[in-house]
């Protein structure tokens, strides 16, 4: 009886160590920089589209693998040791809370929309912002 008892209680302890693990995890959602709209507006949040220990991009058109790390409930610094930044292996992230990818994507979502509305030509951004917005809250919740 004892052996069940502590064959039952392991696993508890097993079951509840890996949903926090799960939920760990879902506190990040790591996305590539055009999926925040052009550099021209999501500059100011996320800086320079090319690597940010280069003073100025590549005069040849060269695709800079840029990403952001959206998180949520974690600390700047648990963050940026998890998603490190390498200029030897040219990886680089920018980091972003979830109140301020929700602010931006708010903020920007209804801008578009009304210079849409005016007459402007948006093509598909308006739906990308959205549906990027909806990754977001769908992966970290609302």
């Amino acid at each position: 009886m004892k052996f069940i008892l502590c064959l039952f209680i392991c696993c508890v302890f097993f079951i509840s160590g890996c949903s926090s693990n799960n939920s760990n995890q879902s506190q990040v959602l790591v996305l590539p920089y055009s999926a925040f709209g052009p550099p021209s507006m999501s500059g100011s949040l996320l800086g320079v589209e090319w690597f940010q220990w280069q003073s100025h991009g590549d005069s040849r058109p060269r695709k800079y693998d840029v990403n952001i790390v959206v998180y949520r409930d974690s600390s700047f610094e648990e963050v940026k040791s998890q998603y490190p930044i390498s200029e030897k292996n040219e990886i680089d992230y920018r980091y972003v809370t979830y109140v301020d990818s929700i602010t931006y994507f708010d903020e920007n979502i209804s801008n578009v929309v009304i210079m849409e509305q005016e007459g402007y030509p948006m093509g598909t951004l308006p739906d990308r912002l959205k549906a990027t917005k909806a990754q977001i809250i769908d992966k970290l919740g609302d």
